[in-house]
């Protein structure tokens, strides 16, 4: 009945001139950012129903719900909590409904004070290969996020505000027995069946073992790439198709060698874009990044990279060619126009067939970063569109001079602001009470001890796009990277 609920909340719920750069970025704006109502400071409606599905916090809502992609639930090294932050003035309570790969699904409450956050066990005690949840809430919205406590690095995940009948991976890997796992859950209480195809170096591979696959109401599937013949594959893209019913998929990567150590867990793309943003490139000794391009459409892609430093000064455009159905790499840090610091990124995608309307791409960043004896690979979907405002519930990591990264991606400079959830409301971030960024600038945020624990916001004048660091534990040193949520206004 997940699938009758979800649909009824559904229905309530080389040259571097300045000039130059300022021209591309409002050409790009122009075409990508006209969505934006700008009407509402701080928030953002989506462009379409297409993006619906993109994690987002409609923060005057009076209900919210959540789809957290899982954590392992086998093992004993690993384990997880459910991060719910109310910035209401009024106590939230609501359910977290759990979902297990065999087994009944079990339900949980919770009550949440005003102004604050709760961390909830993710496993709830109990045992599966993986372990899923739906936060539920009645009476106001709040905003939720997953975060996995791995022996080899922690890692934060998003978690969907709808489930959907697509879903995209464009990263895999499975080089030296790196474990990739695909995680399908099906929250409705009426079964789903899936088609699901990957794409590989040697090109896309639809088993028959992997088409009209039953996945049963309420549960948690696993697909372990490896074990589909996609065994020590630098390149292992995903597609998931609902034929029947709504799902949300997670992937879950253990690296192992080959140039990538450490863990990840993410949510899946429900959409492919002809726009994707990135805030935080880094071009330095010891950064080995690349953005992994999956083209699941019929046509080809023609890609435009705009690449920009931090003072909004870009390099010419590169046109990269995504093949039909097929995975394409692009390393920017290759690029000697490129200079040695940190970066932005838009990239635009038209199709190479004449009059097709089949645009779209799902892009990610993976990043290997080397510290002393420590390397950490973290992996990053961009964001279709810019906001805003952003939250992450789960906070930011502390004491490090990037913990926040902002992109003005516009044609007009913006001014923004940094916020934590303090237990008398939320309080502006001393030194970021108004930063100004100029058009295609980038600005990097230092939080200190005063959030540690805090979901952080960021508030802008003008549409942004904000990613952050985030602590990988205890046992590794260096930081991972996550998305915050995109804050949008409730439908009319």
């Amino acid at each position: 009945m997940v699938q009758r609920r979800v649909a009824s909340i559904a229905r309530g719920a080389v040259g571097r001139t300045r000039q130059v750069v300022v021209v591309v970025f409002a050409l790009v704006i122009v075409v990508g950012l006209v969505v934006v109502d700008r009407r509402a400071f701080g928030e953002l409606n989506p462009a379409s129903g297409q993006l619906s599905s993109v994690p987002e916090f409609r923060r005057d809502a009076k209900a919210s719900t959540w789809f957290c992609p899982g954590v392992i639930g086998n093992d004993a090294s690993v384990g997880g909590s459910l991060v719910i932050a109310n910035a209401g003035e009024t106590p939230v309570g609501g359910t977290i409904t759990r979902f297990l790969v065999d087994g009944a699904a079990r339900k949980q409450r919770f009550a949440v004070p005003a102004r604050s956050r709760l961390e909830v066990d993710a496993l709830g005690d109990l045992s599966s290969p993986f372990v899923s949840a739906l936060v539920e809430s009645q009476g106001a919205a709040v905003a939720v996020e997953q975060r996995t406590t791995h022996r080899a690095g922690d890692a934060v995940a998003s978690c969907a505000s709808a489930p959907a009948g697509t879903w995209y991976l464009a990263d895999g890997f499975t080089g030296s027995d790196s474990i990739d796992n695909v995680v399908v859950t099906n929250p409705s209480l009426d079964s789903a069946i899936l088609d699901v195809t990957f794409v590989t170096s040697l090109g896309e591979r639809s088993p028959q073992s992997l088409k009209g696959v039953v996945i049963p109401p309420e549960s948690v599937r696993v697909f372990n790439l490896a074990s589909l013949d996609a065994r020590n594959e630098a390149i292992a893209a995903v597609s998931v198709r609902a034929t029947v019913g709504r799902v949300v998929v997670g992937r879950s990567q253990h690296y192992l060698g080959r140039g990538r150590l450490g863990y990840t867990m993410t949510l899946a793309s429900s959409l492919a874009s002809n726009r994707w943003y990135f805030a935080d490139g880094d071009k330095t000794t010891g950064v080995n990044e690349e953005f992994v391009i999956f083209n699941p459409s019929m046509s080809d892609q023609q890609l435009t990279f705009i690449v920009a430093s931090d003072d909004g000064s870009a390099i010419d455009p590169v046109v990269v060619t995504a093949s039909s159905r097929r995975v394409t790499k692009f390393a920017p840090a290759g690029l000697s126009a490129l200079p040695e610091g940190r970066y932005s990124v838009i990239v635009s995608a038209v199709s190479s067939a004449s009059g097709s309307s089949d645009v779209g791409v799902v892009i990610e960043r993976i990043a290997t970063r080397e510290q002393g004896r420590s390397t950490a690979t973290a992996a990053l979907l961009g964001a279709p569109f810019a906001s805003r405002a952003w939250v992450a519930p789960g906070g930011v990591a502390i004491d490090v001079n990037d913990s926040l990264r902002v992109f003005n991606p516009g044609s007009q400079p913006a001014t923004f602001r940094v916020a934590y959830l303090g237990p008398a409301g939320e309080v502006s971030v001393t030194g970021y009470e108004e930063v100004s960024l100029a058009p295609g600038a980038s600005a990097s945020v230092q939080l200190g001890a005063e959030t540690l624990a805090r979901s952080v916001s960021v508030l802008a004048n003008e549409p942004v796009v904000v990613q952050r660091r985030v602590s990988r534990g205890d046992r590794q040193p260096i930081n991972g990277v996550a998305p915050l949520v995109a804050v949008t206004s409730s439908a009319p």
